[in-house]
């Protein structure tokens, strides 16, 4: 059974009035004279209920102070996520500040090099979902390492890919470790771990001859990566030729496929920079 309405009190859809609003000129402490909207409420309470706003060179300035607040957090987290992507990279201390702004391209060539692995950089979601990859062919000291660490800086601090930068020895060594009695991991949890990040950049391919079984544990992990469709970019100072006798030339073939291959033809600068 319902409680009877008391009939003491109205609703106070009932007793509330319309609103009454005026202007008033106010003065701020810091900014000085201003106009002030006063709205009268009356109707909630016995008496009237009276806002007044506030100067608004105050507000707009406690706006920008939040505003920077939450933008200086937000930099915060960022910085904290590139640090943690960074120091799982496996980048170089030497190449950590390689970029596309301080590589140093004279010749038409080298031009030609640094805009595809710029463009490669900036189309990186494009180049992620298509597993787009990169061959960097030719001597050394012409700049290859340097360029694929700026797309590896790029695209981990403007999307927060995870890179792995590996030699091809560390690789190798790494996985044969697993064959220890006592190893805690398999040459699968190696291979595994090569096959997964965003974008893996593979140095010094070929600098090694190689054994029949070190040539198929290259072939592993990058038919890995191919097959799940994850970027990689492979850096060696073999020719063209020289590199898809390493590897190949089904695993060559690939790589044209899904990506470029580009000849770092011109005479080292590493003596002269």
């Amino acid at each position: 059974m319902q409680a009877p309405q008391s009939t003491s009190f109205r609703p106070i859809s009932e007793t509330l009035q319309e609103p009454r609003c005026e202007t008033i000129d106010a003065i701020c402490p810091t900014h000085g004279a201003y106009t002030s909207k006063v709205t009268t409420f009356e109707g909630i309470t016995d008496r009237p209920f009276v806002v007044r706003s506030s100067c608004p060179d105050c507000l707009a300035e406690s706006r920008a102070k939040e505003d920077a607040r939450k933008q200086a957090e937000l930099n915060a987290e960022r910085e904290r996520r590139v640090a943690a992507l960074m120091g799982r990279s496996g980048i170089p201390a030497r190449f950590a500040d390689r970029s596309f702004a301080n590589y140093d391209a004279k010749e038409q060539g080298q031009r030609i090099a640094l805009s595809v692995c710029r463009a490669y950089a900036e189309a990186w979601p494009e180049k992620s979902a298509q597993g787009a990859s990169l061959v960097l062919t030719g001597s050394p000291g012409t700049g290859k390492t340097h360029l694929a660490c700026a797309i590896g800086n790029t695209v981990l601090r403007d999307h927060f890919a995870g890179v792995l930068f590996a030699t091809v020895s560390a690789m190798l060594r790494a996985i044969k470790e697993t064959y220890r009695k006592d190893s805690p991991r398999t040459e699968q949890d190696v291979i595994d771990r090569l096959a997964t990040p965003d974008l893996l950049i593979v140095d010094e391919v070929g600098v090694q001859v190689g054994s029949e079984h070190e040539k198929l544990l290259m072939f592993e992990v990058l038919n890995e990566r191919y097959q799940n469709m994850r970027p990689s970019i492979l850096i060696s100072n073999l020719s063209v030729d020289e590199l898809e006798a390493f590897l190949g030339h089904r695993v060559m073939d690939r790589y044209r496929e899904c990506g470029s291959v580009l000849a770092f033809d011109w005479q080292s600068h590493r003596g002269a920079q």
